[in-house]
């Protein structure tokens, strides 16, 4: 039995040793830029070192891999290259429209459940006060207090809690909170889905607000500070093909404008000899034909208004 167990280890050793070597071969290829050679077993060995793979590998570790795009020369040339545009996530405020991020309030306001008691609790000590104020509460009372406010800053009437200003506003507040902790863990994928879906219900209610009653939805955007962008009324990708497609028609058109502005001014340039060639060339006409006695062809008020726009030049 240990006979065979020894084999066996031999065998498991012999033929990871083999193929470490058939590694360092293929790496020793990509070294050598893909020149085969007959290699030794000595420097097979050498080469399946730590040491030497350690020194192989080092230079590409460090290279960053990027995709690049391949465009052709006669674009390049005219400066025209086309990037990707950066991908921005739904549950950025860059993309849902929050204009400004979730502030919360401050830690000396008392707790929401001690507001129907605020009488009795201006009479407390300065201690019963701190304890019982946010300083000493949890997250969710602040989200809670920052609720109540605007709420209060929002809604019609005191008894109002269910109309679509307060629903997007108290699910401005939520949206707010949301992102904050989803920049601090981008990996907790639950409330990053719930934050997206709190997203799409906010634009559906801005939406109707919208059709419904512009001008308070006017006053509501403004109020709490919210960008709206309504949908397109076509979804297009962005392709690369189409991208160099434009592109190529703004170079045109600048290029163009560009043209016609540089022969304009040669144009302007060269009006003062023209209109002074072209008063010459019609006084010659009219004094050729009085001299000859023929009825003079040339009117009388083009000649003045030629010789007078040469006398000016």
């Amino acid at each position: 039995m240990t006979d065979g167990r020894e084999a066996t280890v031999l065998g498991d050793s012999c033929l990871g040793e083999t193929a470490v070597l058939v590694m360092a071969g293929r790496l020793l290829r990509v070294v050598c830029g893909g020149v085969r050679a007959i290699v030794g077993g000595d420097v097979l060995r050498t080469a399946a070192s730590p040491a030497f793979l350690t020194r192989a590998l080092q230079p590409l570790t460090g290279c960053e891999q990027k995709r690049g795009y391949a465009m052709r020369l006669e674009l390049t040339e005219h400066g025209i290259v086309w990037r990707r545009p950066e991908y921005v996530p739904s549950w950025k405020p860059e993309k849902s429209g929050d204009l400004e991020p979730h502030k919360d309030p401050d830690e000396t306001l008392p707790r929401l459940c001690t507001l129907p008691t605020k009488s009795v609790l201006d009479e407390v000590d300065d201690v019963t006060k701190q304890l019982l104020s946010l300083k000493f509460s949890s997250h969710k009372e602040f989200v809670k207090i920052k609720k109540y406010e605007t709420m209060r800053r929002i809604q019609r009437h005191q008894y109002d809690t269910s109309s679509m200003e307060v629903k997007i506003s108290m699910l401005t507040v939520k949206i707010r909170n949301l992102q904050q902790a989803t920049f601090r863990c981008k990996k907790n994928t639950f409330e990053r889905v719930r934050l997206l879906e709190l997203i799409d219900r906010r634009k559906k209610l801005l939406k109707f607000l919208r059709h419904n009653d512009y001008k308070r939805f006017e006053w509501l955007i403004e109020e709490l500070n919210i960008l709206y962008r309504p949908p397109p009324r076509y979804y297009r990708w962005i392709t690369r093909k189409a991208s160099l497609k434009n592109l190529v028609r703004m170079h045109g058109m600048a290029l163009k404008k560009k043209r016609l502005a540089e022969y304009q001014k040669t144009l302007e340039l060269q009006k003062e000899p023209f209109l002074r060639e072209k008063a010459e060339t019609l006084q010659w006409i009219a004094e050729t034909e009085a001299s000859l006695g023929v009825p003079v062809t040339v009117p009388e008020d083009t000649r003045v208004t030629a010789s007078q726009t040469s006398d000016t030049k």
